[in-house]
């Protein structure tokens, strides 16, 4: 049985090298050369430009950061909250920083992330983190304990479970209906043709996140719960936990912004009609560190 397949097995590429030597065989080998130098070439002109970029970035200056995010949404400065979270901290704390949006996923494929002092780090979470402790604490905050707790489950409630029922309602329930005007208009296009692609598996991954498996109806119930908890939690003060700003704003402005300019029309009407307190917590935030907000947007 061996002598057998080897014979067998012999006479395979004997038969291959037959065909490699016909005009067949030796167009379809130039074709995969070819290939195979595109890829070379793509793969070093990729590293080329990424080691440009990082000379550029190694020129912002000592102690600037730079953030790495996607472009500007054309009704908020960033249509991902996480984004558009750490730039607001970044203005509460007063730190210089310059925006990129070449690059907008780092090493670990996530946005948004920043270089600083030739440092790369990822998450936005961890980053605040970092930047709390290399400036000293630039965000003066007076928190009990129990005050951090409750902006702690806040933040965690907001980024981990509001931000999924927002995502789902405008890109699975409304099929992107609405959100699609809030990118630049020279991407529309495009998105619009890859939409069928991109929707398929984002709707598994709603799937096993588990929101995913509601209708519109009772996802808008776990939406609305938690907006009605953040109010409850912030009642008459002027920011979410006490009379000045702390690091948990951001996190809560970011959201708002979220739920009132990027989720659907019915919604920011509900908000504006049932939650004033939301409304003008989000209007004095973005007075205070968004003076600028019509100027970061997109066309």
């Amino acid at each position: 049985m061996a002598c057998v397949e080897r014979a067998g097995g012999g006479a395979v590429w004997t038969e291959l090298s037959r065909w490699a030597n016909t005009t067949a065989g030796r167009r379809l080998a130039k074709t995969l050369l070819a290939a195979a130098l595109l890829g070379v070439g793509l793969k070093l002109w990729d590293r080329r430009r990424r080691h440009q970029r990082r000379q550029r970035w190694s020129q912002a200056g000592k102690d600037v950061v730079v953030l790495h995010q996607f472009e500007r949404g054309t009704n908020m400065p960033n249509l991902s909250p996480f984004a558009l979270k750490l730039e607001t901290f970044l203005r509460m704390a007063n730190i210089q920083y310059v925006v990129d949006a070449d690059e907008p996923q780092g090493a670990r494929g996530k946005c948004p992330w920043i270089t600083i002092n030739g440092e790369e780090l990822s998450d936005s979470e961890l980053i605040m983190d970092y930047l709390t402790k290399h400036f000293n604490n630039p965000i003066p905050e007076q928190l009990t304990p129990a005050q951090h707790g409750v902006g702690r489950a806040v933040q965690v409630m907001l980024d981990e479970h509001t931000i999924f029922a927002v995502a789902y309602k405008r890109y699975i329930l409304d099929n992107m209906s609405y959100i699609m005007n809030c990118f630049p208009s020279r991407y529309r296009n495009g998105i619009r043709i890859l939409k069928p692609l991109f929707l398929s598996p984002l709707k598994k991954f709603f799937y096993v996140n588990g929101i995913g498996r509601f209708n519109e109806q009772e996802t808008l119930f776990f939406l609305y719960r938690e907006l009605r908890a953040l109010e409850d939690v912030m009642g008459d003060k002027p920011f979410l936990l006490a009379d000045a700003p702390s690091t948990y704003d951001a996190a809560v402005f970011a959201e708002l912004t979220q739920v009132l300019l990027g989720c659907a029309p019915e919604v920011e009407r509900y908000v504006r009609e049932n939650h004033a307190v939301l409304v003008g917590y989000h209007e004095r935030m973005k007075a205070k560190y968004w003076p600028d907000w019509q100027q970061c947007r997109a066309d």
